[in-house]
């Protein structure tokens, strides 16, 4: 099975970290968002990871460095034309076979393998997530059996509260790319975009059988807050931390084994890259990036980027790569 990844979009609200690190390599308790996408993927078959991206962006660049094992193509998009227009450019090769569809900002810890095997031949699903403000997203209508009935992009008046959290697995990308460009052909286009719910609404009107599959946890790493929020939720499935002389680690955290700690409070909540230097600080619910030196310093809510310094500060902040404060 191949697997689609689109990963588009250029990172503006996670700037200034993304100028220099493509979205899905922000580290995120102790891997990064993509590095765990693939860790619930591991159970699968996978062929092949085909990444939509931006012709200006390093992404293929940093991932043939970082992931070498996976089998990764790369398909360019060249105007941000919206999610079914970059989902298109991954399947026009694709024959009549099963595509799963992951945005590249999202991380569900899910078993994929038995959601694929429970699923019924020839149908596919959705996953989905219960929300309080569906407005804010594509939301999912389903009959009492759970068969999607239709999918509006957030609808100023939601007929229920199931978020698409950004997994699709389809039974046919020929299908898929068959509606998709349909809808490229007709200028179809919701709040000025070609989008995926658009050409998933055509196949369900075609007879399509997409079932909902409703999760529990739904982490969405596209801005500063949702990925504070993320490493918070994910350290406490996933977290390590080294005996600090002379510091106290308040648990969960995920440290890496060359982080130097000299007295300093670290913790709840606290993400530490490779080669760290911190002295004299307390920090909490925080990302700190590889490189970075710490000295003096009281933090909360903070992420700090790849190979910055700051001292002497007590605040949240929001540093990015080879800042000097």
């Amino acid at each position: 099975m191949k697997v689609v990844i689109p990963a588009g979009g250029l990172g503006t609200r996670l700037r200034p970290h993304t100028l220099y690190t493509p979205k899905p390599l922000l580290f995120v308790a102790g891997d990064t968002i993509l590095g765990y996408i693939f860790s619930y993927l591991d159970k699968l078959e996978i062929s092949e990871y085909r990444i939509v991206c931006a012709p200006e962006t390093l992404l293929p660049k940093k991932m043939r460095e970082m992931y070498p094992e996976r089998h990764c193509s790369f398909w360019e998009q060249a105007e941000p034309l919206g999610l079914g227009h970059a989902v298109l450019q991954a399947l026009k090769d694709l024959q009549d076979e099963p595509v799963l569809i992951i945005l590249s900002d999202t991380i569900i810890p899910f078993d994929y393998r038995k959601a694929i095997l429970d699923t019924e031949v020839g149908t596919g699903f959705l996953l989905a997530k219960k929300v309080d403000e569906p407005r804010r997203f594509g939301v999912i209508e389903t009959n009492e059996k759970n068969w999607i009935t239709g999918l509006v992009e957030k609808p100023e008046k939601p007929l229920g509260n199931l978020a698409i959290a950004g997994v699709y697995y389809l039974p046919s990308a020929k299908r898929l790319n068959s509606a998709l460009e349909d809808i490229i052909k007709r200028d179809h286009k919701t709040r000025g975009e070609f989008q995926l719910t658009d050409a998933l609404t055509l196949l369900i009107e075609n007879g399509e059988r997409l079932r909902s599959v409703i999760v529990d946890e739904w982490f969405d790493c596209g801005t500063s807050s949702s990925l504070l929020e993320a490493n918070r939720e994910l350290l406490k499935l996933n977290s390590r931390a080294i005996p600090s002389k002379g510091s106290t680690i308040k648990p969960p955290c995920w440290i890496s084994s060359s982080v130097i700690i000299e007295n300093s409070i670290i913790g709840p909540y606290v993400s530490i890259g490779d080669t760290v230097e911190i002295q004299n600080s307390i920090i909490s619910d925080s990302i700190v990036n590889s490189g970075a030196k710490i000295h003096n310093m009281i933090m909360k809510g903070s992420i700090v980027g790849i190979n910055a310094f700051l001292e002497g500060k007590v605040s949240a902040l929001d540093v990015g790569p080879f800042s000097r404060l």
